[in-house]
């Protein structure tokens, strides 16, 4: 990964509703599934990485046992009405120090360091092409999935994030977007039930 100013975002502030319980804090082996996301991400050459917390913030960044300087806490108090709010808080923390960013989901450990170089070179050569806003990423299967490039960031784009669907609200925002293959099922295994926990343990014993 190159020298550019880009930094992370890593999203984790639901409610764990499917799950029953605050998913963030569950464990696979020895640290939970957030603290695995973050020091994934942390392993890479980001210039800084952001967390954002909602549902019971303090309890899950107070169980986090993270050193590395470049990370950050935010916390959105707004994150019952959507993800949404959440990227629209951390993006006006960071612009215009940063107007380009990898988006990560708290709850999907199993993304290959492969998969994020590939999305960050795609981006980033992509990025220093173009001056309207950019999003690139990865698809496996047919189905398009995690981390997301998005560059370009501006006020007005931000200002454009409304709702509670998430990523699905982006696609009208980026007009220039672009779809990387990649052969990485980490892109779409998200944990958002039990039966999905039980899976990711399974899955993380042969990692």
């Amino acid at each position: 990964m190159s020298e550019k100013n880009t930094c992370a975002i890593i999203l984790a502030a639901g409610t764990s509703s499917r799950m029953g319980v605050l998913k963030q804090l569950l464990t696979l082996d020895d640290k939970s599934i957030l603290e695995h996301v973050i020091d994934k991400v942390l392993v890479e050459n980001f210039s800084a990485v952001y967390t954002v917390t909602g549902h019971e913030a303090n309890r899950v960044q107070s169980e986090m046992n993270v050193l590395d300087k470049r990370h950050h806490w935010i916390t959105n108090d707004d994150y019952i009405n959507g993800q949404s709010t959440s990227l629209k808080k951390v993006l006006q923390h960071i612009y215009p120090e940063h107007d380009s960013a990898m988006i990560f989901l708290g709850d999907m450990p199993f993304i290959k360091s492969k998969t994020v170089n590939l999305i960050y070179s795609e981006g980033t050569h992509l990025y220093f092409q173009q001056s309207e806003p950019i999003m690139i990423r990865p698809k496996y299967d047919g189905e398009i999935g995690h981390p997301v490039f998005i560059g370009n960031i501006s006020e007005n784009l931000i200002e454009k994030l409304e709702g509670d669907s998430g990523f699905r609200s982006l696609k009208n925002i980026f007009k220039l977007k672009r779809f990387i293959d990649v052969e990485d099922e980490g892109t779409n295994f998200d944990i958002d039930t039990k039966e999905q926990y039980r899976t990711a343990i399974e899955k993380f014993e042969g990692w």
